[in-house]
């Protein structure tokens, strides 16, 4: 894997067959996960989905 840096991030490649092999696509999110020994493990975030209604229900009303 390389390290590079982008618009003073850094970014990390993970190789195309890991990426096919995970089912990690464009637009996957990514944590990392160090344990305590150091070891750096490498998650896919699940994003719940949003239930609208409730969203909705939660914006503050605008004053007239």
């Amino acid at each position: 894997m390389k390290v590079v840096l982008n618009n003073g991030q850094c970014k990390l490649t993970i190789p195309k067959e890991l990426a096919e092999e995970k089912g990690w696509g464009p637009g996957t999110k990514i944590r990392f996960v160090e344990d305590l020994e150091g070891n750096i493990f490498l998650k896919a975030v699940e994003l719940k989905p949003v239930d609208k209604k409730a969203a909705a229900s939660k914006k503050p009303k605008k004053k007239k």
